[in-house]
C-alpha cells in the first residue's frame, strides 16, 4: 500500500485521575482520514478515532476527548502473606494530547503526537498499530520522556455494556462500574464475609481480600457487545469501568503494549485471545476416569479408606497425598514441610502403596511450590533444599544481598528465582528426582507463586513490579519444561491456582485456591461456582476446586467448619467440571470428609460414576478447549448471547454446548431441594432431567412445584422449579442430543440410575 502522511494539530480534552473531565477547545479538525490495515480500519473522523472490523465499530474514543494520557507515578504495593495493599501514587499527569503526525504503510499505522499539562510528564509520544495476527490489532505506545512511567488509554463505553474476564474473579460477574486492579496475589479469607474478615484483618493487614482480589489476574475483559482489548504489558494495571461511558485503562509503566480484538461472538473473542495466549492441552485419559481422592495422614489411614472404596468399586484415577513431604503445626493449622523430599516416617512403604494404586489403574499425585524452608528441624531430612538453594544463589533476594523471606503464616520462607536460568534448571531437577523420580507422582498440586514482593531484587535484573505477574506463568512452565524433560509428555497433571495471561500455555490444569467452607458468595461454595463461569472468558478452559472448600476457622468452637451437607451438594457440583477433587482442609479433624459415614462414601461414590459417565464427552470438550481455548465448563450466555435474562445468573452452567447444570447453592434449600431453573431457548429446546427423565423447557411433563413455591416465586417465561434434593441435582440434557444419550446409557452401565 502506498505511503501516505497527514499532518493534524488536535488539542483534545484533558482526563484527571479523579475521573473529572475538562473539555479544552479544538485548535484544529482535520478532516475525515481512513486507514486499512489487514482486517482492520483506522478511522480519524475529525473529533475521535474509531477502529472497525468490516462495518463494526470495535473500539472508539470519545469525541472530543484524549485518548492518550502520561504521567509519573511512584506505586507503593506492600506484601504481607501473599496479599498485596497497593497505593497508587499518581505524581504528575499529561492529559492534553495533540497529534502532529499520520503516516501508513502495508504492516503498520502510526500516530505521532504531544502529551502535556506538566512539565514534568510532557513528551512526545508514538501510537503504532500492526496485525500480528488475524484478527488482533496490535497498539504499541511510547514516550520519549525518560522519566514518564505511567501510561493511560480511554475511550468509550455505553451504559448498558458488559464486561466480563479479567482473569478468574469470584464474586463479580459483570465488572461494569468497578475499578479492576490486575495483580495476581492471595485470593482472601473471606473476602468481606463477616465477622472472618474483620479478624483476619486485625491479624494481618489485608490477608481478608476483598471482592475483587484473585489469584489469576489477566489484563483483559470480553463484552456483550462482542468487544474485546487486552493488555500484553504485564505491570500493575487499572481497568477503570466506573465512567458509564468511559474505559480508563491506567498502565503503571512508560510502555503500553496491547490488542484489539476482532470477533462476532463471544467464543470466537475467546478463540481470539488464547491464539495470543496459548491452550490447555487435553488430559490425560487415566485424569478422566474417575476420582482424585485427596486424603492425609500416612500410609495405614489411606491404606483404609482405600480399601472401603475398593469394595465399592468407586472410580478412582488417583490419590493425592499433598502431605508426602511431611506436616508441621503452625498458628494457621496442619501444614507441610516446605522441603521436596518423600518423607519416609509418614510414608512407610510408599511404594507399596503406590503400587496399589496403579495395580488398579490409577496414579499418585502430591504437592510442591515455589518456597522452600530450613527443614533442619524436621529432623528426619535427607537432603535440605533451602540449604542447597542459598548456596547457589538460586532465591530472590532483598536490596542487601540476602535471600528474601517471605512470610507466610507463622513462619518464612525463601522463593525461587525464575529469573536465574541455573535456578530453574535446578528446581526442574528437583521435581524430576524428587516428585517424578523417588515420588513416583504422575501429577501435583503446583501451589502458590502470586506472592513476588515489588522491592524484590532479580537475578536478571528484571522490576519486580513487572515480573510479578510473570512469575506464575513462569511457574507453570517450569512444570511443563519437567515433565517434558522426564519423557512424560501428556502423561502428568499438575494444577495451579495462580496466574496470568499465558499461563494456559504451560498449565494443565487450573484449581480456584482456597475456599471457605461456607455456602456464601464472599469466599465459599458460590464462588467456586462463579470462579468457574468467569475463568472461561479468560482462557481457563480446565478448572475445578477443593471438593467442599479448604478453609476453617474456630474459635472456642465457634466458626467454620465444613458441614455434610455444604460437603454433598459440593460433590454433585465438582462432577460436572474438568476435575473431581476432594481436599481434607485446613483442619481436617473438624470437617465433614467423603469417608465419614456411610451417606458421605454413598454420595461420594455417586457422584465420582456421574464424574466417570461424562468422560467421553469431556474427552471432546479437552479437545475443542485446546483447539479454540474455548472453556469446559461455561456461562450459558456463551451458547445463547440473545438471551438477556441469562447476563445475570451465576449459578447456572453448562458442560459443553449439550448439558446444563443448576447446582443448589443455599444449604437445606427451599425445603432441602427446591431449585429454580431458568431454561434456555425454551420455544425450540426440550431439556431432560438426567437422573429423573422428567422434561422441562418445550415440552414439559414435570410435576408442578408446591403452592408456597409457585404463589411466592410464579415460574414465568422459561424459569420453572425443579425438585433437586441432595443426589439428585439440577442436570440437564437436550432432548435429541447424542451426547445425552451416551450419559444416560453410561449412567445406567455404572448404576447410578
Amino acid at each position: 500500500m502506498k505511503k501516505t502522511t497527514l499532518t493534524m494539530m488536535i488539542a483534545l480534552s484533558s482526563l484527571a485521575i479523579d475521573s473529572a473531565y475538562a473539555t479544552n477547545a479544538v485548535l484544529s479538525a482535520p478532516s475525515a482520514t481512513t486507514s486499512t490495515l489487514g482486517g482492520f480500519t483506522a478511522l480519524w473522523t475529525g473529533n475521535r478515532l474509531q477502529i472497525k472490523s468490516g462495518s463494526r465499530v470495535i473500539w472508539e474514543s470519545v469525541a472530543a476527548e484524549s485518548f492518550l494520557r502520561a504521567g509519573t507515578q511512584q506505586l507503593d504495593a506492600h506484601e504481607l502473606r501473599g496479599s498485596f495493599t497497593t497505593t497508587e501514587n499518581i505524581v504528575t499527569q499529561c492529559t492534553d494530547q495533540t497529534i502532529t503526525s499520520f503516516t501508513q504503510s502495508t504492516t503498520e499505522i502510526v500516530f505521532k503526537g504531544r502529551l502535556s499539562g506538566n512539565a514534568a510528564c510532557a513528551t512526545g509520544y508514538v501510537l503504532t498499530f500492526t496485525q500480528p495476527l488475524t484478527g488482533h490489532l496490535k497498539f504499541r505506545v511510547t514516550f520519549d520522556n525518560p522519566a514518564v512511567n505511567y501510561s493511560e488509554l480511554a475511550y468509550s463505553s455505553s451504559a448498558d455494556e458488559r464486561f466480563h474476564g479479567f482473569g478468574e474473579q469470584f464474586s463479580v460477574l459483570n465488572m461494569k462500574g468497578k475499578t479492576v486492579p490486575v495483580l495476581s496475589q492471595e485470593g482472601g479469607v473471606g473476602r468481606g464475609h463477616q465477622p472472618i474478615s474483620a479478624a483476619v484483618n486485625l491479624g494481618s493487614k489485608g490477608a481478608a481480600g476483598d471482592e475483587l482480589t484473585t489469584y489469576y489476574a489477566v489484563p483483559q475483559y470480553i463484552t456483550n457487545t462482542n468487544k474485546s482489548l487486552f493488555l500484553e504489558s504485564t505491570d500493575y494495571s487499572v481497568f477503570d469501568l466506573s465512567d458509564a461511558s468511559r474505559v480508563r485503562v491506567r498502565l503503571f509503566s512508560g510502555l503500553m503494549t496491547g490488542r484489539i480484538l476482532a470477533g462476532n461472538s463471544m467464543l470466537e473473542l475467546i478463540q481470539r485471545f488464547t491464539d495470543y495466549t496459548g491452550r490447555m492441552r487435553p488430559l490425560p485419559s487415566w485424569f478422566n476416569e474417575g476420582a482424585i481422592v485427596g486424603m492425609q495422614g500416612g500410609t495405614d489411614k489411606v491404606s483404609t479408606v482405600l480399601t472401603e472404596l475398593e469394595r465399592r468399586g468407586t472410580p478412582v484415577a488417583g490419590v493425592w497425598l499433598q502431605d508426602w513431604v511431611g506436616k508441621r503445626q503452625t498458628s494457621f493449622g496442619s501444614q507441610l514441610w516446605w522441603n521436596w523430599e518423600l518423607d519416609k516416617d509418614r510414608y512407610p512403604n510408599w511404594d507399596g502403596l503406590v503400587n496399589r494404586i496403579e495395580n488398579r489403574n490409577g496414579h499418585v499425585l502430591c504437592y510442591i511450590n515455589p518456597f522452600l524452608v530450613d527443614a533442619t528441624p524436621k529432623g528426619n531430612v535427607r537432603r535440605n533444599l533451602y540449604a542447597e538453594a542459598v548456596a547457589n544463589s538460586y532465591l530472590v533476594k532483598k536490596a542487601d544481598g540476602s535471600a528474601y523471606q517471605v512470610t507466610n503464616t507463622d513462619f518464612a520462607a525463601g522463593m525461587v528465582d525464575l529469573t536465574n536460568p541455573s535456578a530453574v534448571t535446578w528446581i526442574k531437577s528437583v521435581i524430576k528426582t524428587q516428585l517424578i523420580g523417588e515420588g513416583r507422582c504422575r501429577g501435583w498440586m503446583h501451589d502458590f507463586a502470586e506472592a513476588l514482593p515489588f522491592d524484590a531484587v532479580l537475578w536478571s535484573g528484571a522490576k519486580a513490579s513487572e515480573y510479578h505477574n510473570r512469575y506464575p506463568v513462569d511457574w507453570a512452565r517450569v512444570a511443563r519444561e519437567a515433565i517434558n524433560e522426564a519423557g512424560l509428555g501428556d502423561d502428568v497433571v499438575f494444577f495451579n491456582r495462580s496466574g496470568s495471561a499465558r499461563t494456559p500455555a504451560y498449565s494443565t490444569l487450573l484449581w480456584q485456591g482456597d475456599q471457605l467452607v461456607t455456602w456464601d458468595q464472599y469466599d465459599g461454595l458460590k464462588t467456586a461456582i462463579m470462579a468457574t463461569l468467569t475463568g472461561g472468558f479468560s482462557g481457563l478452559s480446565l478448572t475445578h476446586s477443593d471438593i467442599g472448600g479448604y478453609t476453617n476457622a474456630t474459635i472456642a468452637g465457634i466458626g467454620y467448619n465444613r458441614e455434610q451437607e455444604l460437603l454433598e451438594r459440593w460433590m454433585e457440583f465438582s462432577a460436572f467440571t474438568s476435575a473431581y477433587r476432594t481436599h481434607e482442609g485446613l483442619k481436617p479433624e473438624d470437617n465433614a470428609q467423603f469417608y465419614s459415614n456411610t451417606q458421605t462414601y454413598n454420595q461420594f461414590d455417586r457422584f465420582a460414576r456421574v464424574y466417570k459417565a461424562l468422560a467421553f464427552y469431556r474427552t471432546q470438550l479437552f479437545q475443542e478447549a485446546a483447539t479454540k481455548g474455548w472453556p469446559v465448563v461455561r456461562h450459558p450466555m456463551l451458547q445463547y448471547s440473545n438471551e438477556p435474562e441469562l447476563a445475570g445468573l451465576s449459578d447456572h452452567m453448562m458442560l459443553g454446548s449439550e448439558i446444563l447444570v443448576a447446582p443448589v447453592i443455599n444449604k437445606n434449600s427451599y425445603n432441602n431441594g427446591w431449585k429454580k431453573v431458568y431454561f434456555p431457548n425454551k420455544a425450540n429446546t426440550t431439556w431432560v432431567h438426567a437422573f429423573t427423565g422428567y422434561t422441562y423447557g418445550k415440552n414439559s411433563n414435570a410435576p408442578s412445584a408446591p403452592w408456597w413455591l409457585t404463589s411466592v416465586n410464579a415460574a414465568t417465561g422459561s424459569w420453572q422449579w425443579v425438585y433437586a434434593p441432595i443426589g439428585t441435582p439440577a442436570a440437564f440434557y437436550k432432548q435429541g442430543s447424542a451426547v445425552g444419550a451416551q450419559f444416560e446409557s453410561n449412567l445406567k452401565a455404572l448404576g447410578v440410575k
